[in-house]
């Protein structure tokens, strides 16, 4: 009888052909599972399973008095699966769930995913570093395979990213003596990055990835400074994810703030950023003695979620540029800039970026909890 019709042997050439396709994993939508290797274990094995979409049995899922025997060993009609959707798809009970339409597109999807991938060329590729400090004694933990989603059309150049853990430091997360000894740790972490072992690649692009105190992140983004292509990447809490979104029309995203008149040559000088916050005037006063001249690049709508879009970062690096120049213009001395940001992370390594190749001194203030106050946290080119 039909419906106890053996199942058709599938040609080696055509299985082949099959895991080639689906790059050995699952082309259940959402699933992705490597097929020739235990997760756990780690061990070899051939954990795949191939599942006909139109049912090679007429009686079978989705299965057809014609079609079944025609497309029984197709390759158009075979998808290579793990064993727990192999079952889903063969399980005649979920036919309306699984039409031959949506598994279709299953295969197509991961086909044209896995082309596309492996069609990227050598200036595709980049390396992936994750850097994890405490943000007010809380520990927080970059997940890899999210950094890989979001370079996507690149590829890490490695399998596994380079991590900088610096959670859980021994000293409080405050005061000069903890970041004095975080940034050291982070350029000396980076430095062995960058040299890189025997026989590693060269790092010529670089993801980043990175929580930590905002002065840290100023500081990472000065010892990345000499690298011609870093890509920085912003978690989003709407999507719980570190992708773009797509760029949106050039608009003035930033207002910038100047002060008018004369300039009194004995005064301090600030440089405030109000991005993800609106920094206070008042505080940075009363941190910086003798009533400072405030410059200021504040977002048009400050918020935590302000940074969606990599033009948004392009324009706030175009802009920093630009008040830097005015800054060293208006006041080019050996005083120190005195910096208060509330910035993305992104915004504050580009910052940094920006100030590698300046010998002016810098001064980065952190907020501190017990002071109810901004204080110095780090110096930058300031003995």
């Amino acid at each position: 009888m039909e419906e106890q019709r053996k199942r058709p042997s599938i040609a080696l050439a055509v299985q082949c052909e099959l895991w080639a396709c689906a790059a050995g994993r699952c082309q259940f939508r959402g699933c992705n599972t490597l097929l020739y290797k235990d997760d756990l274990t780690q061990k070899r094995s051939n954990l795949g399973i191939i599942s006909h979409i139109v049912s090679f049995s007429p009686n079978g899922p989705r299965g057809d008095a014609v079609r079944s025997r025609q497309l029984e060993t197709d390759i158009g009609n075979l998808m290579l699966t793990c064993r727990d959707h192999g079952k889903l798809i063969d399980d005649k009970a979920r036919e309306a769930e699984y039409p031959a339409e949506l598994l279709l597109a299953y295969k197509r999807e991961h086909e044209l995913r896995v082309r596309l991938a492996t069609a990227t060329t050598e200036d595709a590729k980049t390396h992936v570093l994750l850097l994890q400090v405490s943000v007010d004694s809380q520990d927080f933990l970059i997940d890899p395979d999210d950094a890989h989603r979001a370079i996507w059309p690149k590829y890490p150049a490695e399998e596994h990213p380079i991590v900088i853990d610096l959670s859980a430091p021994r000293l409080p997360a405050e005061g000069e003596a903890f970041f004095a000894l975080m940034a050291q740790s982070i350029s000396q972490a980076i430095q062995a990055a960058l040299s890189r072992r025997a026989g590693m690649p060269r790092i010529h692009s670089l993801s980043l990835f990175a929580i930590a105190p905002i002065p840290l992140l100023i500081h990472t983004g000065r010892c990345l400074g000499d690298i011609q292509h870093v890509d920085l990447y912003q978690p989003h809490r709407d999507r719980q994810d570190w992708k773009w979104k797509e760029d949106e029309d050039a608009e003035a995203f930033y207002e910038i703030v100047k002060p008018e008149g004369a300039l009194e040559p004995d005064r301090s000088v600030a440089l405030v950023f109000s991005i993800s916050g609106q920094m206070s005037h008042e505080l940075v006063s009363r941190a910086v003695t003798g009533r400072p001249i405030i410059y200021e690049i504040r977002a048009r709508a400050v918020g935590r979620d302000f940074l969606q879009t990599r033009k948004r970062l392009e324009l706030f690096s175009y802009e920093v540029r630009n008040i830097l120049v005015a800054l060293q213009d208006a006041h080019y001395q050996r005083k120190p800039i005195h910096v208060f940001a509330a910035l993305p992370a992104p915004m504050a390594i580009e910052f940094g970026r920006n100030i590698k190749s300046l010998d002016t001194p810098f001064i980065i203030y952190e907020y501190e909890n017990s002071q109810h106050a901004y204080v110095p946290a780090l110096k930058i080119n300031l003995e």
